[in-house]
């Protein structure tokens, strides 16, 4: 009877750890579909403010190119004519600056989001890469114009079209990347 008494209390403990056991791994498996999910709501819901933000930053880009496009028209026109850079730079309402927001590759970055495609990643690199180059490139157009305000002379004229130019071959790509975001987010609804 001791023996029976012994077995019957063993299989009452495996029992109990068991049931334990299957408990707290039930408990892992829920925790873990939960996180899961909170993840994957998380990763939709930052990819699609990216394409949201792509969207923004094309339209406010179209609208600059075209500002530089009519300066660089409007440069040229008069290049041959005694009106000076600033007087030139006053018909259009000067240069324009694209206010570009690069949230998503700064989420990206900063919390190492594994969900996220290679294409996507570097798709929104080669974005902060351009608008960086276009920075710095409008900010050589505006030193030069700085200096040469009153300048009237066909070179300094060729001068601001040719960095406009540099410039708005800069924001060409940048707008074709955000053009291709675009269409893939229409392709992937």
């Amino acid at each position: 009877m001791k023996k029976n008494t012994i077995l019957a209390k063993v299989r009452t403990y495996i029992m109990e750890l068991t049931i334990v056991t299957a408990g707290v791994l039930i408990a892992l498996l829920i925790s873990n579909h939960k996180e899961n999910n909170q993840a994957k709501d998380y990763y939709n819901t930052s990819i699609q403010t990216m394409y949201n933000e792509a969207e923004s930053n094309y339209s406010s880009l179209q609208g600059v190119i075209e500002n530089h496009t009519n300066l660089v028209d409007t440069i040229s026109k008069y290049d041959e004519d005694n009106i000076s850079i600033n007087n030139l730079f006053q018909k259009v309402n000067g240069v324009r600056f694209a206010t570009l927001s690069n949230t998503g590759l700064e989420f990206y970055t900063r919390n190492n989001i594994n969900l996220i495609d290679f294409e996507i990643m570097s798709t929104l690199y080669h974005i902060r890469s351009l608008s960086e180059l276009i920075e710095i490139k409008l900010e050589r157009l505006s030193d030069f114009v700085y200096l040469n305000l009153n300048a009237d002379s066909k070179e300094s004229k060729t001068i601001v079209i040719l960095y406009l130019s540099d410039v708005l071959n800069s924001e060409h790509q940048l707008l074709q990347i955000y053009k291709g975001l675009i269409e893939r987010n229409i392709k992937t609804e």
